[in-house]
């Protein structure tokens, strides 16, 4: 099917399930997909095909968990994560990506420390309303998305420190994914040429199992409480840390 092996067909499938179950459930658990596909596909024509996989999964979010999303923090945002997007777009193909994830997993590694040691001072983390961190945040999830998919984590740290319900913090994700996502469309298909109408085949035929990891997310979010919710994913976010190092 589609000139692929059946064990590449089955990851493809598992890969869609992971997206759907990630965008409706488990924040932060992509990183299997990605590496999947990029097995498949290899590293940089694999991001165009999960790209608009993920797009669609933010959508399935979005129709579930939309509404109780806090819009004002996704606002704050997406100026600076267009820059970071049009950087990573820039850059992207003369960076050695190795070096890049290294930076990147020890950003996240200490940003989650600090989470997890606050969190067990019994601390409500509170990160300040500060313009110059918003940028901050906005251009390195902007940058590490369009260039290594690995923007989860950074958002994760910043979503999870905004000390919002779980069904807040999935819409809120939801919206700021779904937005970033869109915006680097054109730049996979006129400046890096990953999105084409031959590789959308895989989207499309990914929508259906999409959809049932997302129904596999949504029955898991019904039955966890808050408190293991944010233990979940400081764990993925752990995980996709030191999978960067790697």
């Amino acid at each position: 099917m589609f000139g692929l092996e059946t064990i590449e067909v089955l990851m493809l499938v598992l890969a869609a399930v992971i997206v759907g179950f990630s965008k409706a459930g488990i924040q932060g658990a992509t990183i299997p997909a990605v590496a999947m596909l990029a097995l498949i596909f290899g590293g940089k024509e694999s991001a165009g095909i999960m790209l608009p996989m993920l797009i669609v999964g933010d959508l399935v979010a979005i129709f579930k968990y939309g509404k109780q999303g806090n819009i004002r923090d996704v606002v704050k945002l997406m100026p600076s994560a267009i820059v970071g997007i049009v950087l990573g777009s820039m850059i992207g193909n003369r960076m050695n990506d190795q070096q890049f994830k290294f930076i990147l997993g020890i950003i996240v590694l200490i940003c989650l420390l600090l989470l997890v040691v606050r969190h067990f001072q019994k601390q409500v983390v509170e990160l300040p309303d500060n313009r110059l961190l918003h940028w901050l945040v906005g251009v390195v999830s902007g940058f590490s998305s369009m260039v290594g998919n690995a923007s989860g984590p950074i958002f994760n740290v910043y979503i999870l420190a905004q000390n919002l319900k779980k069904e807040s913090m999935i819409g809120t994700t939801a919206w700021f994914f779904f937005l970033m996502n869109l915006l680097k469309v054109p730049f996979h298909i006129f400046s890096w040429g990953t999105i084409t109408m031959d590789n959308m085949k895989y989207t499309l035929f990914s929508v259906p199992f999409i959809g049932i990891g997302a129904l596999i997310g949504i029955w898991i979010i019904r039955h966890i409480s808050e408190t293991t919710y944010k233990y979940v994913i400081m764990v993925m976010t752990a995980i996709t840390a030191i999978r960067l190092l790697l």
